[in-house]
């Protein structure tokens, strides 16, 4: 069975100090805390792969893309 992890978790991830991610070492930094079949979860959206996350917090414009860099957009984070 899969864990379910709510995404502001990769979104945590990504504002800790001195962080700083391409598309690839996310991945790697999300499997190395959660396993490989780790499901996330939003307010409104349930069983999400990593790529599926990610391409929700890309479209809700919650994580920023540059280049081969990705950042969180502290401006688009809901506070709960």
């Amino acid at each position: 069975m899969s864990q379910s992890v709510h995404g502001h978790n990769v979104l945590n991830m990504l504002l800790a100090e001195n962080a700083s991610y391409t598309l690839v070492s996310l991945k790697q930094a999300v499997v190395a805390e959660y396993g490989e079949d780790v499901r996330f979860y939003t307010c409104s959206q349930q069983d999400l792969t990593f790529e599926a996350l990610l391409a929700f917090l890309l479209d809700r414009q919650k994580v920023v893309q540059d280049g081969e860099t990705i950042a969180a957009n502290r401006e688009r984070m809901c506070s709960h």
